[in-house]
């Protein structure tokens, strides 16, 4: 327990050190201008203050005109005439202002039947618009009104004169001043001195901590340094009376301005002044104690693999099952309050309590030494993950991004698509409402870009890409009915148009599958009827010959015994095609009964090689069977199903390679009966199996067998009537008919 103890206060005070060095190296770089080689007269603080003093200088100089003086000065132009009369608008409105003004006063007065304050206030209305009417009618009128404006002007103006040269004794601690009027040489000096050369030597750079040449001009806004005239804090526009007044009369001061090496503590700048030095004291501290340490936290780092031993903190696991993007996030909202944190570490202010200051600075290193250490095991641990396994599909897919923008995409698309175009056009609309919009208002145009390409750009692009599709399915349903058959349309995710897509895919290949059909079972149908023609005639063509024949006079008896025989059988073999062709017919069409019970297919199967054992010995082939000497049931008809067995025996024996084996297996796997024939083919088969279904298609493509080209078609139709399943299989030369039943 010590041991691990001991292990994190050093790894604590790592920390610490790292975030003094980080923050340290972090204010020489961002302050080193400030106060590297600087002094606090350098500062744009004691710029102000120095303004703010010649502000009022220049004020307490600027005329020695009394008010009277100045207002008999004041000239008024037709300009300021006609602003005056139009400041409010035309006439017309002005009247109308006033009498809407007025009117619910007199109302008022009217429901009370107050017919001396009514007759009050229509005085007071019509002396505001007659007096509206003469500023229109009369210039000299309204001239003596711009006048008196003007003159209230100038009564604020010597007013607070006085207040400014009040104001300016207090910077007499401040700062020592030597001026001349350029052209009266009039000085004006707040240095006591016997002669005015003594007063002018006094400011050097020996008596001054700060001395600079002054020169002041002649177009100095006076508005900008008098102090406020009302209570709303906005002071009164002397620029355009005053200024004109006073046109002639601003002289153009020459001399210097110092600050004296023996501030007072009551200066108006001694507390700046002495701040700029604890902070430039401080900055100095700082940065040493901060680069040094960045750089012994570094070196302790890489010499005892201090990082390494984030990644084995149990939070690894915890933190390894967040999405990416929440990990993201977390790792830039932390590096982000570091980096305020680390600014607010020591706040260089002029102002203030520096106890406080102090107290605070050490707050904030605490503060940043923690968001370093969550910062530092997020960077460990998010670097060994994608080491480890690197950013994956997966690892985007469970992002929670992700995850709201296929919800959204999800609940969108199940819109109608009506109402998908409204809402993307209601988008576009909203963007370009926004743009008049922060016309009137410019502070909002930053968040109006963030909305524009964070939704409109989306929407718009959206919207677009629906268009194209919607063109492409119109163009590819045209060359769909022009008979074109075109790869299919791509059809992603549930919207109406990509199951319209899917939907029109299904008509292609449906109407693909119809076409190849129809010429498949064309083709059938002409195959069969060649077929049928060819082995139907050849039987009846012998027939009639041999009919023939037979009427040749003085034909000996053995050669008429030969004929009858031929004939006989040539009858014969057409009996049993037009009787096979029969059944396949009623087979196909399922106009046929089966009566069925449970049999065994062991002994139906050996009843059928029983009937075909004369043709088995007769030929060179050998049959090799494999079945349970127990019995295995199957509910059937017993008739039908022995002519399925029959039909393949026959097949076999009929089409078999000579010299091959024959295999014939019987099995039981769960509820299903499984039935196999196997030969090695005497012909060629090609690759189509299903054709050999087909009625009077043979292996035998010369049709020299005597086969009829039926027997796999009515063994099929049979089997399929016993809801079983019967299959062929080729490999190569062998052939193989595979059958299903359900057991019993």
């Amino acid at each position: 327990m010590g041991t691990k103890w001991k292990s994190k206060l050093s790894w604590g005070a790592w920390l610490l050190l790292f975030t003094i060095g980080l923050s340290g190296t972090l204010t020489f770089l961002s302050h080193w201008d400030a106060y590297l080689g600087k002094s606090y007269f350098d500062t744009d603080e004691f710029q102000s203050e120095y303004n703010t003093f010649l502000g009022y200088l220049h004020i307490s100089e600027v005329s020695n005109l009394t008010g009277d003086e100045m207002k008999e000065k004041i000239t008024v132009s037709d300009e300021e005439m006609e602003e005056y009369r139009f400041r409010y608008g035309e006439l017309s409105d002005q009247i109308n202002s006033i009498q809407e003004q007025y009117r619910p006063q007199l109302d008022e007065a009217k429901a009370d039947h107050n017919q001396k304050l009514e007759s009050y206030y229509q005085k007071q209305r019509d002396k505001k618009i007659e007096d509206i009417q003469k500023n229109f009618e009369s210039d000299k009128y309204v001239k003596e009104k711009v006048k008196k404006e003007k003159e209230k002007q100038i009564d604020h103006f010597i007013e607070n004169k006085e207040e400014v040269k009040r104001q300016l004794k207090q910077w007499d601690s401040s700062f020592d001043y030597y001026l001349q009027n350029n052209e009266s040489a009039e000085v004006f000096t707040n240095l006591s001195s016997s002669n005015k050369q003594d007063a002018y030597q006094k400011l050097n750079n020996s008596n001054m901590q700060f001395v600079q040449e002054y020169k002041s001009a002649r177009d100095l806004s006076i508005s900008d340094y008098m102090p406020p005239s009302d209570d709303t804090g906005e002071g009164p526009n002397y620029d355009n009376t005053v200024t004109d007044v006073l046109s002639d009369e601003k002289p153009v001061l020459i001399g210097k301005i110092g600050v004296p090496k023996s501030l007072p503590k009551t200066s108006m700048i001694y507390e700046q002044y002495h701040m700029f030095q604890i902070n430039q004291l401080f900055f100095y501290l700082y940065s040493t104690v901060g680069v040094f340490g960045l750089a012994i936290s570094i070196w302790l780092a890489r010499k005892y693999r201090l990082l390494a031993a984030i990644g084995e903190l149990p939070i690894k696991n915890v933190y390894r099952k967040a999405p990416i993007d929440l990990k993201v996030a977390s790792l830039l909202l932390f590096v982000f309050v570091l980096m305020v944190s680390v600014g607010n570490i020591f706040t260089f202010t002029l102002y203030g309590d520096y106890s406080v200051m102090i107290k605070n600075t050490l707050f904030d290193i605490l503060f940043t030494s923690i968001v370093a250490g969550l910062i530092l095991i997020q960077v460990v641990c998010l670097r060994e993950e994608i080491k480890e396994n690197g950013l994956t599909r997966a690892d985007l897919k469970h992002s929670l991004i992700y995850r709201l923008w296929m919800d959204v995409l999800k609940a969108f698309h199940s819109l109608g698509f009506a109402f998908q175009i409204l809402v993307l056009l209601g988008i576009v609309f909203a963007s370009g409402f926004g743009v008049g919009f922060i016309m009137y208002n410019d502070q909002l145009i930053g968040l109006y870009l963030i909305l524009f390409v964070v939704v409109t750009v989306p929407a718009l692009l959206l919207l677009l890409r629906k268009i194209s599709y919607l063109n492409r399915i119109v163009i590819y349903s045209s060359d769909l009915a022009a008979g074109k058959m075109e790869p299919d349309l791509k059809a992603k995710g549930n919207s109406p148009l990509a199951a319209l897509a899917r939907n029109i895919n299904t008509l292609k290949h449906g109407v693909k599958a119809l076409q190849k059909s129809e010429a498949k079972s064309e083709r059938l149908k002409t195959e069969l009827i060649t077929n049928v023609s060819h082995d139907l005639r050849t039987p009846l063509t012998s027939i009639i010959s041999y009919t023939e024949l037979l009427k040749t006079p003085n034909l000996d008896q053995d050669s008429q015994k030969a004929y009858v025989e031929i004939i006989d059988r040539k009858s014969k073999r057409l009996k049993v095609l037009i009787d096979d062709l029969f059944e396949a017919s009623k087979m196909a069409s399922g106009n046929i009964e089966l009566v069925r019970t449970k049999a065994d297919i062991v002994q139906m199967l050996q009843q059928a090689l029983a009937e075909n054992d004369e043709a088995i010995e007769k030929s060179n082939l050998q049959f090799r069977l494999s079945f349970s000497e127990q019995p295995i049931h199957a509910n059937v008809d017993g008739q039908k199903m022995w002519r399925v067995f029959d039909n393949l025996i026959g097949n076999a024996l009929k089409y078999s390679l000579d010299r091959t084996r024959v295999y014939i297996e019987i099995e039981q796997k769960q509820d299903e009966v499984i039935i196999s024939f196997k030969n090695i083919t005497k012909y060629e088969l090609g690759g189509n199996t299903e054709e050999l279904f087909e009625r009077f298609k043979r292996g035998d493509t010369s049709r020299h067998t005597e086969g009829s080209g039926l027997g796999l078609a009515i063994a099929k139709s049979i089997v399929d009537l016993h809801e079983g399943q019967m299959d062929v299989e080729v490999d190569g030369d062998l052939f193989k008919v595979i059958i299903r039943l359900d057991a019993v």
